[in-house]
């Protein structure tokens, strides 16, 4: 093997705060890296385990506003603690702890999927209730429709991006046509924008935290039902959809379903 995966204390080159945050602790070099932008890599020292996510300027959302998500739920709900956050030029540096348990969509997960797709709906109900007053960012349809015209301008949202959500036209008359058909929203709750299974995780057959919260914020629930949908019938199998949002409670409309999924081309 190659140095980058040997058992070491320095595996890559890091800027000082962060060589600091991670004193004691060894890593194989493993990149642990998924659909988002960012390399993510595992550190363990004799009594803890953090994760180091390094990422570029890319179409992801900005480490920062993981977080940020994360230091404004530190008090309230189950999410990895921010150990140190670093920005170089347009490279970022974030350490977080490890949320005990393992993701669910790891087949150890499935053996009841009742129970799961149960537990997965009580979670998202948690999330939805927590309190938004002081929730400092904003995912309402209108901030996603500015976001996405921010996108656009720094040339971030091409053509192929719009097609790819169903979409036609250029990236500005894709958005000015959802725009017009914006959904309305009465009452925002906390999401977590990215409620998939890979980001929740499992410990003793229950929901032990939530993981991966760029996309976080005060918004419209039908943002986390969109990828809650996907997920479980991607994960779980079409069957379980209709199981996880009986016990959420919820009918899907599906028009507000699709409209999430398009405004995604644009951040």
């Amino acid at each position: 093997m190659d140095g980058l995966y040997r058992e070491t204390e320095r595996p890559l080159k890091l800027p000082g705060e962060i060589e600091r945050a991670l004193s004691g602790f060894t890593t194989s070099g493993e990149n642990y890296k998924t659909a988002s932008e960012s390399d993510v890599f595992r550190y363990t020292s004799s009594d803890q385990t953090v994760f180091l996510k390094i990422q570029g300027q890319t179409w992801s959302p900005p480490l920062s506003r993981e977080r940020n998500a994360m230091v404004w739920l530190a008090d309230k709900l189950s999410v990895p603690e921010v150990v140190a956050y670093h920005r170089d030029g347009d490279r970022e540096y974030l350490i977080t702890t490890a949320i005990e348990g393992i993701s669910s969509e790891n087949d150890e997960c499935h053996g009841n999927k009742q129970h799961l797709v149960e537990s997965l709906a009580e979670a998202l109900l948690t999330i939805h209730a927590l309190p938004i007053d002081d929730c400092p960012i904003d995912k309402t349809p209108d901030a996603l429709l500015d976001e996405g015209r921010r996108r656009i301008d720094d040339g971030i949202v091409t053509e192929e991006m719009v097609v790819e959500v169903g979409l036609s036209g250029s990236p500005s008359e894709a958005l000015d046509g959802l725009a017009a058909r914006r959904p309305d929203l009465d009452r925002p709750v906390f999401t977590h924008g990215d409620y998939c299974l890979p980001n929740i995780m499992i410990h003793d057959n229950d929901v032990s935290g939530f993981i991966d919260l760029g996309y976080a914020g005060s918004g419209d629930p039908y943002r986390d039902y969109k990828a809650a949908r996907y997920s479980v019938k991607r994960n779980l199998g079409e069957e379980w959809v209709g199981p996880f949002f009986e016990a959420m409670g919820v009918t899907l409309d599906m028009q507000r379903i699709n409209w999430y999924g398009e405004i995604e081309a644009f951040g």
